[in-house]
């Protein structure tokens, strides 16, 4: 930014951090007693608060009608369970079915074997064991997820 243009609180602003450039919006201005201006900030990608001392790695001020912050709206969306017309599932839904029936924790490799054996689904690709264990990671950031991390490597039903 230019020396003539004045940094204030409430404002957004583009800045630099290291090689990264990302969005703050200003929470209050400071003058210490050196006489340098120290800028309280709040990341809105990360929603984090920082201090940012002097001007020098402000870019520009952000104008838009669109609101600066963006609220995280948390997912809540349920996977169905509802059987494929060829009598196969979804590789999430059999790893539930598996795990429900198995009654202890499985790895995904046992998950992955006991699917197969029983034909629940009909997973294509070179990797159908990654595909479903990243399935049950996801699930696993909902708060209503159907299945809990029992240790390393190992997943259970609720």
């Amino acid at each position: 930014m230019t020396k003539t243009q004045k940094i204030e609180a409430g404002k957004v602003y583009e800045i630099t951090i290291g090689k990264n450039v990302t969005t703050v919006k200003i929470l209050s201005v400071e003058r210490r007693v050196n006489g340098q201006l120290v800028y309280e900030c709040e990341n809105l990608k990360t929603n984090k608060r920082m201090t940012v001392s002097g001007s020098k790695r402000f870019i520009r001020e952000i104008k838009s009608e669109k609101p600066a912050k963006v609220e995280k709206v948390e997912k809540t969306k349920t996977v169905a369970k509802t059987e494929r017309a060829d009598g196969t599932y979804s590789g999430l839904t059999a790893a539930f079915i598996v795990l429900r029936d198995a009654g202890e924790p499985l790895n995904i490799r046992q998950i992955m074997e006991r699917i197969n054996e029983r034909g629940l689904a009909n997973l294509a690709g070179k990797t159908p064991g990654a595909s479903v264990s990243a399935a049950i990671q996801r699930e696993l950031k909902n708060p209503a997820s159907r299945f809990v991390k029992a240790g390393k490597g190992l997943f259970a039903v609720r």
